[in-house]
C-alpha cells in the first residue's frame, strides 16, 4: 500500500490561501489530474477515469464519476471542499443525498480520518495540495477537457447537426424498443400508464412512481373511476393513489416544491380521470393522430397538462413536453405499424426545444462555442444519448463525435 498523505493546511503567503470551492470544481473537471496516480489521505492509490458530470442542483458536486482502484472500478458521486472539515460544517454527514459518494476531494485535509456518510459508511479523502503545489495549474485550467471540445467550430454546423439528429433518433428508437418489449408481456394500458407515471416522478422519484403504478394497476383505477364525472373520478383516483403512495419511500430532499410527489400524484389522478372513460391508450393516441406534424405540439402538451383551481398547476407545460417526447411519441411509434408510427416519428423530428437539464447544458458547453446549434428536442435527446452511451463509459474513440 502506498504511504498515507499527511494532513495539509493552508498557510498565508503560499499563494493558495484564496482557493474557493468553485475553483476546485474547475481543477477536478480539468485534465490536470487525469491519468495520474493519486494517493488518498489513507494511503490508497487510484486514477481518475471520468471526473463525473457537474451537478448544479442540491447534493454532491459531481455525479457518475469513475475511478480505478487496485480492487476495480468505482462509480458514484464526488464532493469537493476547500478543507475536509467542511463536510460536517455544511451538514453533509446528515444528508442521505450524499450516500452514493465514492470520494471526498479537498485542497487541505484538516480533519483526521475518512469522511463518514449519513448511512455510516466511509469514503476516502483526496487532498489536492500535493499535486498542485509548484504547478502552473491556473493556466492549465484553460486546456480543453475532452477530445470533442468545441467540435462545432471544427466540423461545421451541418455535420454536427446531422450527427446530433442521428443520435436523437437512436434514443427515440431505443425508447420505442423498450415499450415494444413491455407490450409483449403487459397490456398496453398498463404499459403507457407506468411510463406516464415514471415521467411524473422525475429522476429522484421515477422508480417510486413506477412502483405505485404497479401496486395500483390501471384495471383497479378503471373500476374506481367507472361511471363517475371527471371531477368525482379524479378526486377518487387521487385518494386511492395517495393511500397506496403512503406505503412507499419517497425522495423529498432537494425536490422543488412544485415537483413534490404529493402534487404530481394529484396531477396523475386527474390526468387519468380525463382518459380512463374511453381508455388511456385510445384517448392519448387520438391526441397524437390529430396533432399537426409541424404545429400540433402545443395541442399535445395541453392534452397532458392539468390545472385545478385550488391546487394550481399540477402538470405544467414543461413537464407535459417531457412526457410527450419521452413517453407518448415513442409509445405511439411502438404501438402499431403504418400511419401512426410514421406520424409519431415526424412529430418527434419537428418537436421544439424542451427545458434544459444538467446533461444538455454541460454537453452544449463542451461541444459548441456558440449557442443555437441545439435547436430541437431531437438534438437535445441526441446530447443525452451521446452522454449516456459514450461519455459515461469513456468511449471517446467509439463516439460519433470523435
Amino acid at each position: 500500500m502506498a504511504s498515507a498523505t499527511p494532513i495539509y493546511r493552508d498557510k498565508k503567503g503560499t499563494g493558495m490561501d484564496q482557493v474557493t470551492e468553485s475553483l476546485l470544481v474547475r481543477v477536478w473537471h480539468s485534465q490536470i489530474l487525469r491519468d495520474k496516480e493519486l494517493i488518498t489521505a489513507g494511503g490508497e492509490s487510484f486514477r481518475v477515469i471520468y471526473p463525473g458530470r457537474t451537478n448544479s442542483e442540491g447534493g454532491p458536486d459531481f455525479h457518475h464519476a469513475i475511478i480505478a482502484t487496485g480492487e476495480g472500478e468505482l462509480r458514484g458521486d464526488v464532493e469537493l471542499h476547500v478543507r475536509s472539515s467542511g463536510w460536517q460544517a455544511h451538514g453533509h454527514h446528515r444528508d442521505p443525498r450524499y450516500n452514493r459518494l465514492i470520494l471526498h476531494v479537498v485542497m487541505w485535509h484538516d480533519k483526521e480520518g475518512p469522511t463518514v456518510l449519513e448511512d455510516g459508511k466511509t469514503v476516502p479523502v483526496l487532498p489536492l495540495y500535493p499535486y498542485l503545489e509548484g504547478l502552473e495549474w491556473f493556466s492549465l485550467l484553460a486546456a480543453p477537457d475532452e477530445p470533442c471540445h468545441d467540435l462545432g467550430a471544427r466540423l461545421g454546423d451541418d455535420v454536427v447537426g446531422e450527427l446530433l439528429d442521428g443520435a436523437g433518433e437512436k434514443r427515440f428508437r431505443a425508447k420505442a424498443g423498450h415499450f415494444q418489449a413491455e407490450l409483449a408481456i403487459k397490456e398496453g394500458e398498463q404499459v403507457l400508464y407506468e411510463g406516464m407515471m415514471g415521467a411524473l416522478g422525475y429522476s429522484r422519484n421515477k422508480e417510486s412512481f413506477e412502483e405505485l403504478a404497479r401496486r395500483m394497476p390501471v384495471k383497479v383505477l378503471e373500476y374506481i373511476a367507472h361511471g363517475a364525472s371527471w371531477e368525482k373520478s379524479g378526486a377518487a383516483l387521487v385518494a386511492a393513489l395517495l393511500a397506496e403512495a403512503g406505503l412507499l419511500d419517497w425522495q423529498l430532499s432537494g425536490v422543488r416544491p412544485g415537483n413534490m410527489p404529493l402534487r404530481r400524484i394529484t396531477g396523475a389522478g386527474y390526468l387519468l380521470a380525463r382518459y380512463l372513460g374511453k381508455g388511456l391508450v385510445p384517448g392519448l393516441l387520438q391526441l397524437v393522430r390529430e396533432a399537426d406534424a409541424k404545429n400540433g405540439h402545443r395541442r399535445l402538451e395541453e392534452g397532458v397538462m392539468i390545472t385545478r383551481g385550488f391546487y394550481g398547476t399540477l402538470i405544467g407545460r414543461g413537464r407535459a413536453r417531457e412526457m410527450v417526447v419521452n413517453i407518448l411519441l415513442p409509445f405511439s411509434f411502438a404501438w402499431e405499424e403504418g400511419e401512426l408510427k410514421e406520424h409519431a416519428l415526424e412529430l418527434y423530428r419537428s418537436y421544439p426545444l424542451l427545458e434544459e437539464n444538467q446533461i444538455t447544458r454541460q454537453m452544449s458547453r463542451q461541444l459548441f462555442a456558440r449557442s443555437g446549434m441545439v435547436n430541437s428536442a431531437r438534438r437535445q435527446q441526441g446530447l443525452i444519448h451521446l452522454y449516456k452511451s459514450f461519455c459515461l463509459e469513456r468511449k471517446c474513440p467509439q463516439c460519433p463525435l470523435g
